[in-house]
């Protein structure tokens, strides 16, 4: 196995800069996700490591060794596509072993790892039917084992469950995460498929408009999102933002805007003075999960930190409900318990998880760390 090191990888097209100076540590067989929205240059990015396009500026090291002017049959990485690329004409069998065919090596050691691969995959008994005999999941898994057979360093997954349904997804995503495990082999996976990307990785690569935003564990992504944009990408359904401002009212920060105002708890050990008397208040966003927002019906001893809403849509989710709220003109999604009893029209008090709000500043769009500071009163 090996790792994979990108060192300010840059690509253009003419006068088009794509990827910007991307760098990434990617350890020895660790899974890493790649994950972002169509046309970021996460594709773009994988197929510089395989070595089918070329780079602009930037050096590529696989097992210590620069890779950037090697053919791909010389990087010792297998690829797995998204639209399987079998051959229609060959057998299950002839698929997975073409490669080995063409490396000439000898007829017995490729049936031995054509027969491993299909015993992984549980594939045995397809080896003589041909691609359009079989499943979609059933071609996903002949394509997996044409680049197990093949005992690369590195293998490079492309969006392979994207056309896939959605039970098969839930079934690939297993018996990938599986064979992982098994393989112990170092693995780039490109998705645009947050669940996967959260499910399948040890750590994550959030990339947006050619950059890599964050990188970290599926954990540190959800819980500490570096900016706006992997704030609203990661997390189903999508965090809620609103703007405002953040003071200092004595007994810790306040987040407000025209009809909500909420207390954001600093921890104990905040000692830092406060900032000076008639300080500009920040320009902040908010953020907070719908599983952090509360509603209830209202009541009239409800306090300044109970927010006045309407209901607009309620949507059913078995065990759980999406509530779409309107707080004078900010819309706020909350998912409650299915027993919930409010219909849409009728008026409800919200309240926040305080202790789980995040906040970015409105301009840079960055995170503010609320450990330590004090804010304009």
């Amino acid at each position: 196995m090996a790792s994979v090191t990108l060192r300010g990888i840059t690509k253009r097209y003419k006068d088009t800069e794509v990827l910007h100076d991307v760098s990434l540590d990617i350890a020895d067989r660790e899974f890493m996700i790649l994950v972002g929205p169509s046309g970021c240059g996460k594709s773009t990015l994988l197929r510089m490591v395989a070595g089918l396009e070329e780079i602009s500026e930037g050096e590529i090291v696989i097992d210590g060794k620069i890779v950037n002017h090697l053919p791909p049959r010389d990087r010792e990485i297998a690829m797995v596509f998204q639209d399987y690329a079998l051959y229609p004409h060959m057998s299950v069998e002839e698929n997975m072993s073409f490669g080995l065919r063409l490396r000439k090596l000898p007829k017995d050691e490729i049936a031995r790892r054509v027969g491993e691969a299909a015993n992984i995959l549980q594939i045995k008994p397809l080896l003589k039917r041909t691609p359009r005999q079989i499943s979609g999941g059933q071609r996903q898994r002949v394509a997996i084992g044409r680049a197990i057979v093949r005992k690369p360093k590195v293998f490079l997954f492309d969006e392979p469950l994207s056309n896939l349904d959605a039970k098969l997804r839930e079934e690939m995503r297993i018996e990938i995460a599986k064979l992982h495990q098994r393989l112990h082999t170092t693995i780039v996976y490109v998705t645009h498929d947050q669940v996967e990307a959260m499910t399948l990785g040890s750590r994550i690569a959030v990339v947006n408009v050619g950059r890599i935003q964050q990188a970290g564990t599926p954990e540190e992504v959800f819980c500490r999102p570096a900016n706006l944009f992997v704030a609203g990408f990661i997390g189903s359904p999508t965090m809620n933002f609103i703007d405002g401002t953040l003071l200092d009212e004595g007994d810790g920060p306040r987040f407000k805007n025209e009809v909500m105002s909420v207390r954001i708890p600093l921890p104990l050990d905040a000692q830092a003075p406060r900032a000076p008397e008639g300080g500009k208040p920040r320009s902040v966003v908010l953020g907070i999960r719908p599983d952090d927002i509360y509603a209830k019906p209202p009541e009239p001893a409800d306090g300044p930190d109970l927010i006045p809403a309407v209901i607009e849509v309620v949507e059913l989710l078995g065990h759980r409900k999406n509530l779409h709220l309107k707080a004078g003109e900010t819309k706020l999604l909350a998912t409650v318990d299915a027993a919930f009893a409010g219909k849409p029209g009728e008026k409800v008090s919200v309240w926040f998880n305080a202790s789980r709000v995040h906040l970015f500043d409105k301009d840079a769009q960055e995170r503010i760390s609320l450990e330590g500071r004090r804010f304009p009163r």
